[in-house]
């Protein structure tokens, strides 16, 4: 049997980066608002922007912020070793 996060399951986005799947079920209305912003980047632009191009860039951002708020924790412990204790 083949093993699961082996080569043969891997899949690479057009950057290079290895990617998994993220599903989830939403109500319709957001869904709504997310196909009208990719709608209304895409005529926008010029450049076609999908929903998944879309909540792509919402997680990335989420993400950045998360890893900021976590480094300036991260920077204000190291100086005071007594807060963690």
């Amino acid at each position: 049997m083949a093993d699961k996060d082996g080569a043969s399951f891997s899949r690479i986005n057009r950057t290079g980066d290895e990617v998994g799947e993220l599903r989830c079920n939403l109500p319709k209305f957001k869904l709504a608002v997310l196909d009208s912003v990719a709608i209304s980047e895409s005529r926008a632009t010029g450049k076609l922007i999908s929903r998944t191009d879309l909540v792509d860039r919402i997680l990335t951002d989420f993400i950045d912020k998360k890893i900021d708020e976590a480094n300036l924790i991260h920077s204000i412990l190291k100086d005071y070793p007594t807060l963690l204790e």
